[in-house]
């Protein structure tokens, strides 16, 4: 675990630009607080995944890709700007009118290494909600998209979840599949095709063991009165 000293100059690197290490292409962990809790938000962490895989944009590009008025975005865009998850990056000419344009500081925003710090563990609860909902949105929307395809090597529409048993060396090969498919996606940003969304949620489902009741909450008083002794 790193302290807050270490973290914040480890987000400001990564705010530079510096890949991760071994990695080719550049890599951006959010790992500040303020960075975990501005991404809360649904709304937020959406603009985040867009701006990431087909950025830059424009405010009015990102509100017609969302299906939200511009006016809805600003906000939001400000508060990502403010903790550096969003950049300004240039400007465009729509109609003799300037827009700003922005982007993500990195190609690749990666929140996975927020999940190994305990300190995080509530805020990256209530993110994996946000992705939840999100994804209900998605689902909806792709359900009514003329371009739906529910089968075959090109669907891009689907659900499922599933309960398993996998030994260390499955749980290896699942994970391994994972990230293989991740580097799909990531590769995918900037191309000309249609955008999809995914999103997947694994968790152990064994507890922790309950604790024996205490001795005191085990006994049971009888409710007859006892005999007085004479």
């Amino acid at each position: 675990m790193i302290d807050n000293h270490e973290e914040t100059d480890q987000v400001q690197a990564y705010d530079k630009g510096t890949p991760m290490s071994g990695a080719t292409d550049q890599t951006y962990w959010i790992l500040d607080k303020r960075q975990l809790e501005v991404m809360v938000a649904p709304r937020r962490h959406d603009i985040v995944d867009r701006l990431a895989a087909g950025g830059p944009m424009s405010i009015r590009e990102l509100a017609r890709q969302i299906g939200a008025r511009p006016s809805a975005l600003y906000h939001h865009v400000e508060k990502l700007l403010k903790v550096g998850l969003v950049v300004e990056s240039g400007s465009q000419v729509v109609n003799r009118r300037r827009e700003q344009l922005y982007s993500t500081p990195a190609p690749r925003m990666r929140l996975a290494g927020a999940l190994a710090e305990n300190r995080h563990a509530r805020v990256v609860e209530q993110i994996v909600g946000g992705i939840t909902r999100q994804m209900v949105r998605d689902f909806s929307a792709g359900s009514e998209s003329a371009s739906k395809i529910v089968q075959g090597e090109e669907r891009n529409l689907g659900f499922m979840r599933l309960v398993g048993r996998p030994s260390p060396a499955q749980l290896a090969r699942i994970n391994a599949n994972l990230a293989e498919f991740l580097e799909v996606l990531l590769a995918s940003a900037g191309k000309d095709y249609p955008r999809i969304s995914f999103g997947w949620v694994m968790a152990p489902l064994e507890g922790p063991k309950k604790k024996p009741p205490s001795a005191a909450r085990s006994t049971r008083r009888s409710s007859k009165p006892r005999a007085r002794s004479r």
